[in-house]
């Protein structure tokens, strides 16, 4: 299994802002959970800012216990402003994420991923914050043909999750450019490990897959093809970028980052990869990618439905981004293969499982 500890840190670190105060929007969520503990552990003091429409409050805790302070408000109250208050650094990792929900429901997705992101860059701006690092994403390259996928590569997206990235990004330029807000543009690929929700309806792929092989049950996957492939990047290896992001004291004008492993894998390696850790031989059922989104079919309705052919051609998109950038800038090296990382997202999903199921025992 490879090592995860952290390396040496940037030399380019202030060391007035060593135990400052932190503001994850989304702190109740997977990545933003994962930071907060990370950053409390360092000795930060943390706010966690979140409404709980994606986030869980077992994220909250760490060895039973909070981590930091949480404020339960959306990032578009006026009411949440008080949260910046004293804060050196705000992580905006709050947003709609899943593609087909974005896709069905593109005012929400504006409203809360643009919108949302213009509130946290203000309250930002007048609390004097001094770095705000913004999670865009790998999907604003999906109509990007060349590969590895590279931060100056022309981007023209059509998918709404992907489209409210892209003006999300444009207002962080901004802010940057009229006020002098240092920002960071964050373009997360696939993040994956433990502590992604496994007990949710639709579990993001690598949770659901194992969930199902820990229930013993065939998984429904739609990309069967070993010549697609993603970059998947361990949410460990994300927490430490974004650390080495806050503590470097250059300035940056919304630059932008690619987080990612800078491998890619296919569909079908990562299942194998979760047969071997699981010890289980379950095949798995493959679908007609066409019928990937079907669970939402408001998109196929009315007189102007979705083209079958867009989701297939999503299923079948390869996206393999560079790292090169983030690792010149930040001195930092993804430390954790495949293998190990499907191992804790398993063994992560047994032990959420066995909860759940003590949880729900009868006296």
């Amino acid at each position: 299994m490879t090592a995860t500890s952290p390396s040496v840190m940037s030399e380019r670190v202030s060391p007035h802002h060593q135990r400052g105060k932190i503001l994850i929007t989304g702190g109740a969520g997977f990545v933003g959970s994962q930071l907060g503990q990370r950053l409390a552990t360092d000795g930060y003091e943390v706010v966690l800012l979140d409404n709980m429409s994606f986030g869980h409050l077992d994220n909250l805790l760490m060895d039973g216990r909070p981590f930091g302070r949480f404020v339960c408000r959306d990032i578009r109250d006026p009411r949440a402003d008080d949260a910046y208050d004293g804060v050196d650094c705000v992580f905006h990792l709050a947003g709609v994420a899943a593609l087909p929900v974005c896709q069905s429901e593109p005012r929400e997705a504006y409203d809360v991923n643009v919108a949302g992101t213009g509130a946290v860059l203000e309250a930002a701006r007048r609390a004097g914050v001094r770095r705000v690092v913004f999670s865009s994403t790998s999907a604003v390259y999906e109509r990007t043909v060349s590969m590895p996928l590279r931060e100056d590569d022309a981007i023209a997206p059509d998918l709404v999750y992907a489209c409210t990235k892209q003006s999300a990004e444009v207002l962080c330029r901004a802010y940057a450019g009229n006020y002098g807000l240092d920002v960071v543009v964050c373009r997360f690929f696939n993040v994956f490990g433990p502590h992604q929700d496994v007990l949710r309806v639709s579990p993001p792929f690598t949770s659901y897959v194992a969930r199902e092989l820990a229930h013993d049950r065939s998984p429904v996957l739609f990309n069967g093809r070993r010549d697609v492939l993603r970059d998947y990047v361990h949410v460990a290896d994300v927490v430490e970028l974004l650390v080495r992001i806050m503590r470097d004291e250059a300035r940056y004008a919304a630059d932008v980052f690619n987080v990612c492993s800078g491998v890619g894998h296919s569909v079908p390696q990562l299942y194998d990869a979760f047969r071997s850790v699981s010890g289980k031989g379950i095949e798995a059922t493959f679908r007609d990618p066409a019928e990937f989104w079907n669970r939402y079919p408001m998109l196929f309705a009315g007189p102007r439905p979705l083209s079958r052919e867009r989701v297939i051609e999503e299923v079948y998109k390869s996206a393999i981004g560079s790292n090169a950038k983030a690792r010149a800038a930040f001195g930092w090296e993804p430390a954790f293969d495949l293998l190990a990382g499907v191992r804790s997202v398993y063994d992560e999903a047994l032990r959420r499982l066995s909860s759940s199921a003590q949880a729900s025992d009868p006296v």
